[in-house]
This record gives C-alpha cells, structure tokens and sequence, in this order.
C-alpha cells in the first residue's frame, strides 16, 4: 500500500499503549513511519493523531492542541496509578452529591499549575517517572501549568460515579484532575475510564479501529490540506 504523507486519527482501544497502537498501524499500512502526536494512557481509549512518514514532522504542533476527553470519575477510593490498573491505596466511606460535585468543579476552571501522576510517561532524568514508581524508587515530578476550560457533569450513575467531560489545554491529566477535585471534596478519588474524544479540530468521529484499517475502510488526512483547513 502506498501512503502519502498523512495523518490517521485512530480510535485507540483500551488495555494497548499508544506506542503499541502505533507500531500495529505502520504494520497493517505499511507504513516507512509512523508516530503519534501525544500518547494516551494504556487505560484510556479514543483519539489518537497517528502521523504517517513525513507527517510526523507535525509532532509539536498536535501535541500543543487543546483536548477533550469524557472520563468516569469514582470517588472514595484511589489506587496508586488514579486508575483502574493500580493497586487501592486509600479508601473513605463517603457521599459525593452532584450538586457538590458542580461546586468543586467550578474552582478547577482556568489556568494552574498541575501536578502529573507519579505513574505517567514523564521523564526523570532520562527515565519515565512510571517506570522508576514501578521498581519502588522516590519520584518527585514539579508542577507543570496547565488550564482547563470547561468541566460538565454528563451522567451521575450513583455511588458515587460520574461522567464527566473536559475541555482542557494539552499536558492536562485527567487522572491528576480526579485526584485534585476529591481533595477539595475531602476524599478520595481515581478514573475508572477516559475516553479522548477530541485532539484539536480532529474528533473521534473522524478516526478509525484497528479493525477498519485492516479492512481497508479508512481515509488519511493529507497534510498540506489540513494545513490549508488550519
């Protein structure tokens, strides 16, 4: 298959981290190469901007797109990853209301400084921060400024469980937001799943499945016509 250089927005399941989700999509295209535009947690599911072959020179200007993501908040436990895929670490019998929920999401709208998860893809001295929390090593990560445009409550499912979409700048986590929100909720808090729906103008209405790109029903965005659309 020839490929121009392009972009593909792929809907990146669940469970695979980006870096294996892209080294499946240069496989199944045939691609001379390929890389994403800012990773997604292994956990997290949706829009992932694969650049293909010289389209990957486009890296800083998509990693520097706001983001939305829609993400399932559950309060009263946390693990130690802010995720499903860690160990619970704390846990606080609790009763977070929506209409509480909507005030302390209100202090979360603007710009500030973030701290990232100890378990994320930031490096320290040279290494990811997850991999060093991983073999029981002292991670300390510095505060990175962030802002966050909007946050909606979407659903409310009941112990303590929301649907919640964010607006936000890129270099926001959404774990680390969860993680701040039930601070100032006095509890505790984790992401039972985040769902990035969109990566600047590029929405998951416009990506595609591993499954469609190995049955050929995809279209890749050229990039001189993305930037003229820019």
């Amino acid at each position: 298959m020839f490929l121009d250089d392009a972009i593909l927005v792929l809907n990146k399941p669940s469970g695979m981290s980006s870096f294996f989700a892209v080294n499946l999509v240069k496989k199944i295209l045939g691609a001379k190469k390929a890389g994403h535009m800012g990773t997604l947690d292994p956990l997290a599911d949706g829009v992932l901007v694969i650049g293909l072959n010289n389209a990957t020179k486009l890296f800083d200007k998509f990693l520097n797109q706001d983001k939305e993501y829609v993400s399932k908040f559950k309060f009263g436990v946390q693990t130690d990853t802010l995720d499903l895929d860690g160990k619970v670490e704390y846990e606080k019998k609790c009763l977070v209301t929506k209409q509480e929920l909507e005030q302390a999401l209100k202090k979360f709208i603007g710009k500030q400084k973030q701290y990232p998860p100890i378990y994320s893809a930031k490096k320290v001295n040279g290494q990811r921060a997850c991999d060093l929390a991983r073999k029981g090593k002292e991670v300390k990560l510095e505060p990175k400024e962030i802002e966050i445009y909007n946050l909606d409550i979407i659903k409310e499912y009941g112990d303590n469980l929301f649907d919640v979409k964010i607006n936000c700048s890129s270099g926001t986590y959404v774990r680390s937001i969860v993680r701040d929100v039930a601070n100032d909720l006095d509890t505790y808090g984790m992401v039972y799943s985040i769902t990035r729906t969109r990566c600047g103008v590029l929405c998951l209405e416009n990506s595609y499945t591993l499954e469609q790109l190995r049955n050929g029903d995809f279209k890749t965005i050229n990039i001189n016509e993305f930037l003229q659309e820019e």
